[in-house]
């Protein structure tokens, strides 16, 4: 994966994020409308066979990548739980 920052500023964040498809950006995009300080957040893959998606995430008294780092830290802790139930 390769992220690249398009635009950031106090509330919100634009990132070009390569080598992910709908997979791992649906499951971030559901930690990050979970956090309290998070208006809204989406992505976009203008076609299916280009390996390119924008994210976009408005906050609320928040650093928008912030908050993006804590989703992640969120996905592994629950993935990290799932695998010791196994």
């Amino acid at each position: 994966m390769e992220i690249k920052v398009l635009e950031v500023g106090k509330d919100f964040a634009k990132l070009l994020i390569k080598g992910e498809d709908h997979t791992f950006l649906n499951l971030l995009q559901h930690y990050l409308v979970e956090d309290k300080n998070v208006v809204f957040a989406k992505y976009h893959i203008s076609h299916p066979l280009n390996p390119e998606a924008e994210l976009y995430v408005k906050t609320v008294d928040a650093a928008p990548l912030e908050v993006i780092k804590r989703a992640n830290e969120k996905i592994v802790e629950d993935c990290d739980q799932l695998l010791g139930q196994i």
